[in-house]
């Protein structure tokens, strides 16, 4: 069904429960879509944006070009943006979190990998076209004041598991993630946006999100554990699909 903002919305399938849907709106008058996965019921989640919360969705937002240029000029409206995508959609923003990109739903990537009962699944959007850097060793373009920076492109990891993660074992899988992030941009040869003879490690504003599960406790979820072998397949296949997708967009 579509509404007086253009809402039409695109079902994923069901994911051990999760519901996955992309729903294309208009905000401050400019298309755009939306990534939402709603949980089967509320769950822990570890955010590199809102911190450790437990909620019921997630959503991964796409921004125009147009919007860009005016949250560039006026970052400090972004809370308010943000209020207004999920009014669109009829989620209340203290049960959600959020994640943003220049990269559209349309180019989102997913992969699962399993183990008997234990699984892993991984949801990415990477936009490497302007933005990719070598931490580090390209100069930083943006400084924080009072919380406010931009926001640019961006390699975007939403990780779900069956396992149950305490909030170490959840802060330990942004490193494995991390490294599976990097595997898939050396696989993909990306280099740096702005010394091309350096290898990208990143965009500079990547953004991760873990999901907590219900099932078996893992405490360790580095290399040498099953559960950090499932997490690096699942998000470098699906960072490398995610990067295949946006490069032939961009075509």
């Amino acid at each position: 069904m579509e509404t007086d903002k253009g809402l039409k919305k695109r079902g994923l399938g069901v994911y051990h429960g999760f519901k996955g849907e992309i729903a294309n709106h208009q905000v401050w008058g400019t298309p755009t879509n939306i990534f939402i996965l709603r949980f089967p019921e509320p769950r822990t989640v570890l955010s590199s944006l809102q911190g450790f919360k437990e909620l019921s969705a997630i959503c991964n937002c796409y921004i125009p070009k147009p919007v860009q240029k005016l949250l560039h000029d006026r970052p400090q409206d972004w809370e308010v943006y943000s209020k207004e995508i999920l009014s669109t959609v009829s989620l209340p923003p203290d049960k959600v979190a959020t994640l943003s990109t220049g990269v559209s739903m349309n180019h989102l990537a997913w992969q699962e990998e399993a183990f008997g009962e234990l699984w892993v699944l991984a949801f990415v959007t990477a936009g490497v076209n302007t933005n990719a850097m070598r931490v580090g060793k390209d100069k930083a373009s943006t400084v924080e004041r009072d919380g406010i920076s931009d926001r640019i492109g961006t390699i975007n990891t939403i990780l779900l598991t069956s396992a149950s993660l305490d909030l170490s074992a959840m802060a330990g899988s942004f490193i494995t993630i991390t490294e599976a992030k990097n595997i898939a941009l050396q696989e993909m040869d990306i280099r740096s946006s702005y010394n091309p003879d350096w290898q990208a490690t990143g965009t500079g504003t990547d953004q991760i999100i873990v999901v907590s599960g219900r099932g078996s406790r893992c405490t360790y979820v580095g290399g040498h554990s099953k559960i950090g072998e499932l997490m690096a397949q699942a998000v470098t296949s699906a960072t490398i699909s995610a990067i295949k997708k946006r490069l032939r967009a961009s075509d």
